[in-house]
């Protein structure tokens, strides 16, 4: 592809085929025998939409306070000029956040290097000042500089407008499979034989937030199948990657643990995604990868508890208060994915 300093990237929806969620046991379908619900998701479209940019000289302010998604800051009292590097401006839609960044930040960075013939060698990647420190390695694993900060940047940069911010989910698999970014995984050794301590079977548990109240009795049940526990956040960028590589199976709970998945390569062993929901977080944005990776996918919802049944049926409002509730899931929904999958 010839190298362009500006233009504009159109890409339409995607389909996403059906699948189905698995609830819990309950009696909303038969007031004598409990029995788990089958939902059917329909096929979907997901996605499309534009990706406007340009490399030129340019002075990016940091984002305004108070906006949905962006940590707060002190106003900056400085300008800083960049020399010898291009820079993106990610201080915008939480690149905070492990998922974001690794889903929606960096598949950007890719698809417009790809245009403006740059190596992550030559771009710094301006994040906020607040930015986790396992977000700023992950950005040097994939051979980026990082640069946290609240000030205002200057010298060559790429600035881009996504519109919508979500129409990249129907193309971001081809973004992070570009060879740019292939090659960037083939040198940190993401395909090479699995380590001898690689489980086959994973359950990638949460801690904190959104964490299972019966992870006890789910752990157990996993184990007899051959589950090993892992929590992401004790591994290191490559190691989380490798794991995603290299696993046959995987038990989830919904998060931005599974953000990795985005990078698998044609030859990945996984190819079997139970992913496991609170009700207050309901989401098909890892299905819809899941599917575009070649991995097959099903979902199981935990329990409903009292306090979500009002505002679920408040079709006026989006259900958000409940998102990182802690929250239990029936062993027989788990039986039954297994069966289904």
């Amino acid at each position: 592809m010839a190298v362009q300093t500006s233009g504009i990237l159109e890409f339409g929806p995607s389909v996403c085929p059906e699948h189905h969620l698995i609830t819990a046991r309950s009696h909303l379908i038969d007031r004598i025998v409990a029995a788990c619900e089958i939902i059917r998701l329909p096929e979907k479209q997901v996605g499309g939409g534009r990706l406007e940019y340009a490399r030129k000289q340019h002075a990016a302010a940091p984002p305004d306070t108070g906006k949905r998604g962006l940590m707060p800051f002190r106003k900056p009292a400085e300008t800083k000029t960049l020399r010898d590097t291009v820079f993106f401006d990610f201080r915008l839609r939480n690149p905070q956040n492990w998922a974001h960044f690794l889903n929606n930040h960096l598949p950007i960075c890719f698809a417009l290097m790809d245009r403006t013939g740059l190596t992550p060698a030559e771009v710094t990647l301006i994040l906020p000042a607040r930015t986790p420190g396992y977000i700023v390695k992950a950005a040097e694993f994939f051979g980026f500089n990082a640069l946290p900060s609240d000030a205002t940047i200057s010298g060559d940069a790429v600035t881009f407008a996504s519109e919508p911010w979500i129409g990249i989910r129907s193309v971001r698999e081809e973004w992070a499979s570009l060879p740019r970014v292939r090659e960037i995984l083939a040198q940190q050794k993401i395909h090479d034989a699995a380590p001898a301590d690689q489980p086959e079977k994973v359950f990638l548990s949460r801690r904190g937030t959104r964490n299972l109240e019966n992870e006890a009795e789910v752990e157990a049940y996993l184990a007899a199948r051959g589950y090993v526990t892992i929590y992401p956040e004790d591994l290191p960028v490559a190691e989380q990657l490798r794991l995603f590589e290299h696993a046959h199976s995987m038990v989830a709970i919904h998060g931005a643990g599974l953000a990795p998945l985005l990078y698998l390569s044609d030859a990945a062993r996984l190819k079997q995604l139970v992913e496991i929901f609170p009700c207050g977080h309901m989401t098909d944005v890892f299905r819809v990868m899941a599917h575009q990776v070649g991995c097959n996918w099903i979902g199981v919802r935990g329990k409903i508890k009292p306090e979500h049944i009002a505002p679920a049926y408040d079709l006026d409002k989006p259900f958000l208060e409940y998102s990182l509730q802690s929250f239990e899931v029936d062993l027989a929904s788990l039986e039954l994915a297994f069966e289904m999958i």
